[in-house]
């Protein structure tokens, strides 16, 4: 039993792991291979497609995986999955017409968009591996799906320094693994079962408000980037990439250290033990904190030296930028560790309506600052998006700990 979770755990952590390193790669090898003017709308069109990707994905496998009354069977989930990734597809396309883009620009999107919509059908089929306590089969399908669309992106860049083939190369590979590897193995585990349309599109509305988060939380992140886009050079896209992908980095490593505590900290909740609650949130805050702090004392007079050296690009004098950038990262992160109390404790709503504030505030104040001062307006805008983000967490936070639960069972 052991060595079965460990084999779990090993894969699916080698498979999330370089999923969510995905960008950091592609990036490097576009700007090497293409140069810093191809790697900006390479970067602007992924972190678009990946906006939309949300909506493909819907709600993700919390539904699917956590289904204990066994009313919904497999293939309602992959009926669902074809839905959203089908509706995905058609809002991308519409968004790149309305936003008129053209060239290796909109085949860009086109193509990333059309990846993206195949790893999330992928992805219910991983569902169905998890939920069946094989999240190996998951993590070495991530795994090595990942490992060949990227070296098969490079082959082909290398050869070509064509991106619009490199990137059709990516749904060459999720095809060949869909159709090849996550659907035939899936037949073992799935229950089967007939697929109700009315079944499907009732998934969509027990996921809404999860999804609401995920799709918002994405526009937080990249509201800046669409910013840079109206104001300023493409070359700026690819700047901007480079100098956030430590933050992406930072914020991966905190969801490592927030996911053993989860547990731990319902458990509290559960007990209505406000004490040991309040303990695990300041444990994970704590931890957030010094790993700001340490990335910063690192990126100080490491940083842009290193990022020149990955992607080698001169971004020598964008270390304020940097700084400015680990420091919103750590709000979100600390966003991030309030939000998932805040779930233990079923408070869901509430937290919809912060996000859709601050994507308003996000909106307006990253054009605002962009238009004024231009590459380092969409940094600040980045961190005062994050700052506000964090209060208003803070703010509901508080009032639930304090009026909002009643703890008086424990």
């Amino acid at each position: 039993m052991k060595n079965e979770l460990r084999k779990q755990f090993v894969w699916n952590t080698l498979g999330s792991g370089l999923y969510s390193f995905n960008s950091l790669f592609f990036l490097i090898a576009v700007t090497r291979i293409n140069g810093v003017d191809t790697a900006g709308v390479f970067n602007f069109c992924y972190a678009t497609s990946c906006i939309f990707y949300a909506i493909a994905l819907y709600s993700g496998r919390t539904y699917q995986v956590t289904e204990t009354e066994e009313r919904l069977n497999d293939n309602v989930f992959v009926l669902n999955r074809l839905i959203t990734a089908a509706l995905m597809f058609a809002v991308a396309v519409l968004f790149g017409l309305f936003n008129r883009y053209s060239g290796d620009k909109w085949w860009l999107f086109f193509i990333l968009c059309l990846v993206k919509g195949l790893e999330a059908l992928c992805d219910i089929f991983h569902g169905i591996f998890q939920k069946n306590n094989r999240l190996d089969i998951t993590g070495k399908s991530l795994f090595f799906r990942c490992l060949f669309c990227f070296a098969f992106f490079v082959l082909v860049d290398l050869f070509t320094h064509n991106i619009v083939l490199s990137c059709l190369s990516m749904i060459i590979t999720t095809l060949l693994f869909l159709f090849f590897v996550d659907i035939p193995v899936s037949k073992k585990y799935n229950d089967a079962g007939r697929a109700r349309f009315g079944d499907a599109l009732r998934l969509l509305r027990l996921g809404v408000y999860t999804f609401g988060f995920t799709l918002i939380a994405n526009y937080l992140v990249n509201a800046s980037r669409y910013a840079l886009d109206k104001y300023m050079e493409v070359k700026y896209q690819a700047i901007f990439g480079i100098i956030v992908m430590p933050a992406s980095i930072i914020l991966l490593v905190n969801q490592f250290a927030l996911q053993p505590l989860i547990i731990r900290m319902k458990d509290s909740y559960i007990r209505r033990d406000k004490k040991d609650f309040l303990s695990k949130v300041y444990i994970l805050s704590g931890a957030v904190v010094a790993i700001g702090l340490l990335s910063i004392i690192v990126a100080y007079p490491l940083g842009t030296k290193v990022l020149g050296l990955l992607y080698n690009v001169d971004v020598s004098k964008y270390t304020l930028s940097l700084i400015v950038v680990l420091v919103g990262a750590s709000f979100y992160s600390l966003s991030a560790v309030m939000s998932n109390a805040l779930m233990v404790m079923r408070k869901t709503r509430v937290q919809f309506l912060i996000y859709v504030i601050t994507a308003v505030f996000a909106y307006f104040i990253a054009y605002a600052l962009t238009s004024k001062y231009m590459f380092n307006g969409a940094i600040f805008g980045y961190l005062a998006v994050m700052l506000v983000l964090m209060l208003l967490y803070v703010i509901y936070f508080v009032y639930s700990i304090n009026k909002s639960v009643d703890w008086s069972d424990n």
